[in-house]
């Protein structure tokens, strides 16, 4: 009975699978899916919002802040990820982590190594890896000086 128990617990471990976001290769690939699929169904946009790491998500909420009062209406922060400027060029078909303690950079190629390939920042973040995709820092706003 006590072996049968033990190989029961040795199968329950090794069937267990790795959440997706416990490699930096995975989220990206996770990453990569969410965005693809929020073009068809908005949830997926907020799902693709929660991989982003710390730095890219205070980036979007800045900017999130300013639609909100340029638009006079709350625009979110996952709805700042626009379609299309995460857009896939090439269909990743391999990825291979470089690992650096919290950080990560992911070189991700497709079919022709030389013309298809991208690198992807990524950090850990309690316990789990995130995305930090390349975000143009958010620009200083004018200041208008009086006519008077």
């Amino acid at each position: 009975m006590r072996r049968a128990l033990s190989i029961f617990a040795l199968i329950a471990v090794a069937c267990t699978r790795a959440a997706p976001d416990a490699t930096p290769e995975g989220v990206v690939r996770l990453w990569l899916e969410r965005m693809e699929a929020s073009i068809d169904d908005p949830h997926a946009a907020r799902e693709a919002y929660a991989l982003l790491g710390p730095a890219a998500r205070a980036n979007l909420a800045e900017r999130s802040e300013r639609a909100s009062r340029t638009q006079g209406r709350r625009v979110e922060p996952y709805e700042m990820l626009a379609e299309g400027r995460f857009g896939l060029k090439f269909r990743p078909k391999t990825m291979t982590a470089t690992l650096q303690g919290d950080s990560a950079t992911v070189r991700v190629e497709g079919d022709d190594a030389t013309s298809e390939r991208a690198l992807v920042q990524c950090a850990r973040e309690g316990g789990a890896w995130r995305i930090e995709p390349e975000l143009p820092d958010v620009a200083a706003l004018p200041r208008w000086r009086d006519g008077g």
